[in-house]
């Protein structure tokens, strides 16, 4: 093997490499096909994702395919065919999958293949379900009321007893006015 070979495998290894760390850091990771997505748009969407604590790469079936060795997509061969993108998100799972679904849904044949969500695989339509959850900060904002609806509740009783007790003295005052 001459020494070209040797660096150019080495490079391809620590691609492999890399992606493998980048799989087992996310907590989701989505291939999808994106066929018919023009390179601006995709660039848009690279940004636009970055700010979600997540990215988007575009990677080579084969060294895809290499770096899920030892995941449950390794022995899903049909996913690494044809055009892969793959996002891979740290923080908000359901964030990345809302963000992929609007993305694509006006391309007629960009389509997810398949994910991982914590190292278990994941059918497309299992992510169609994880991006009509609602978001982390509508999840916090219903909890946050359903916690100050007893409180509010209280208060209100609370505020009730001298708010009658001051509108019957009120009618008291106003039926001995009248009575003089």
């Amino acid at each position: 093997m001459t020494t070209e070979v040797r660096k150019a495998i080495q490079k391809k290894q620590q691609i492999v490499d890399e992606i493998q760390d980048k799989i087992n850091r996310a907590k989701l990771m989505v291939v999808f096909d994106f066929t018919g997505i023009d390179a601006n748009s995709m660039a848009d969407f690279r940004k636009y994702i970055k700010r979600k604590d997540a990215e988007v790469k575009v990677i080579k079936n084969t060294i895809l395919y290499r770096a899920c060795t030892g995941t449950p997509l390794y022995d899903k061969i049909d996913i690494f065919k044809g055009p892969s993108a793959v996002i891979f998100a740290y923080e908000d799972i359901v964030e990345a999958a809302k963000t992929l679904k609007e993305f694509i849904k006006d391309k007629e044949t960009a389509k997810v293949k398949a994910g991982l969500l914590t190292g278990e695989y994941v059918t497309p339509e299992e992510i169609e379900r994880l991006a009509s959850l609602p978001s982390r900060e509508e999840l916090l904002a219903q909890l946050f009321a359903t916690m100050m609806a007893p409180i509010t509740n209280f208060v209100r009783t609370l505020n009730a007893v001298p708010q009658k007790a001051v509108m019957v003295l009120n009618a008291i005052k106003e039926k001995k006015e009248k009575e003089e």
